[in-house]
């Protein structure tokens, strides 16, 4: 069987028995959070799966002062349709990202303010983690299409056109983020067969790879000089670093006990956002909330605070909203507000 409807068929039914056998709090549904993963099979080869990680989507969605504007964006209605991160255009008011429904994932792109979808890939197959180049013509996401493990493609960001590979192995090569250059692109890799994923650098031509630093779900600042990652510790939990963009210099931004993950740049430059397991006295949810701090890791701040789980944050080209995910409400969607940046 092809990888891709395995991979699909997995999450379908993962997602289907975990939601038939849990007891649901109140107010709330069962909506788990499943998402790709790699590791070692008893051959010692690397492989995908789905990692589920069970989780509530609660309908009492009321957060703290610093979140107006609260905005939906996408509306599914099954609490076994995924919706992936999503990526900001920095050109125009759109976004882009990927929904798992019906065994496959299809990539969409869609204006902020509107709920109409512009379909760019919706092939049979595993597509993931779309990214906009810095001029906005072209999307760079991660797929399965060439009967390979998950590499590098670029696509126009508008759906016309063709295809093309820039990355060709058995490496699993996703979450793609492109330098100011427009020619850089800076991606997580499982390269030399290592089920630790360390971030990489490539030509858009598929040129000068370059293997960086131990991490993954890098992201480069919007003046291409510094790229935020993540990595993970011993005990398991996920802390946010940065790093020149040729690996010198490197900062751990975040510590303690918290996972702290999915980092993206303000447009300045100046701030991080990123989603966090921390409890703080607004929530005592182990779920994750939207927060924010400053480029060198200090000032942070809880932005959402609600018992369903909010993650995968991005601001809008201008950086007045944030775009992210969440459960809340029943179903997994994509949301807006505008941010207190106090």
């Amino acid at each position: 069987m092809n990888r891709a409807i395995l991979l699909s068929a997995v999450y379908i039914g993962l997602a289907a028995l975990l939601a038939s056998c849990a007891s649901t709090p109140p107010n709330s549904a069962r909506v788990d959070l499943v998402e790709p993963r790699v590791a070692q099979n008893d051959q010692n080869m690397l492989v995908a799966y789905f990692n589920v990680v069970p989780s509530y989507g609660m309908f009492d969605i009321g957060d703290g002062p610093r979140v107006t504007n609260l905005q939906q964006l996408t509306f599914n209605k099954k609490g076994t349709e995924q919706v992936s991160r999503p990526a900001a255009s920095p050109t125009q008011d759109a976004i882009a990202y990927v929904t798992f429904a019906g065994g496959k994932s299809s990539i969409f792109r869609q204006s902020l303010g509107s709920q109409a979808q512009s379909p760019l890939i919706s092939e049979q197959g595993i597509n993931l983690t779309p990214t906009f180049t810095p001029d906005g013509r072209f999307i760079i996401l991660s797929s399965d299409r060439s009967g390979e493990s998950q590499s590098l493609w670029r696509k126009r960001s508008d759906g016309a056109g063709g295809i093309t590979q820039i990355t060709s192995s058995n490496s699993f090569d996703w979450h793609p983020t492109v330098a100011a250059d427009g020619e850089t692109i800076i991606f997580q890799s499982h390269r030399k067969n290592n089920p630790s994923a360390s971030i990489w650098s490539i030509n858009m031509n598929g040129g000068l790879l370059t293997q960086l630093s131990p991490g993954h779900s890098p992201k480069v600042s919007p003046d291409g000089r510094r790229i935020v990652f993540v990595r993970t510790r011993a005990d398991g939990k996920n802390q946010i670093w940065s790093m020149q963009i040729d690996a010198s210099g490197l900062t751990q931004l975040s510590a303690g006990n918290s996972n702290d993950r999915d980092p993206s740049w303000h447009p300045n430059g100046r701030y991080i956002v990123f989603s966090s397991d921390e409890s703080t006295g607004e929530t005592a949810s182990s779920d994750y909330n939207i927060w924010i701090m400053r480029a060198d890791g200090t000032k942070r701040v809880q932005l959402t605070s609600n018992l369903s789980h909010d993650d995968a944050p991005v601001f809008e080209r201008r950086g007045r909203n944030i775009v992210f995910r969440s459960n809340r409400g029943g179903s997994w969607n994509l949301f807006s507000f505008s941010p207190d940046l106090q």
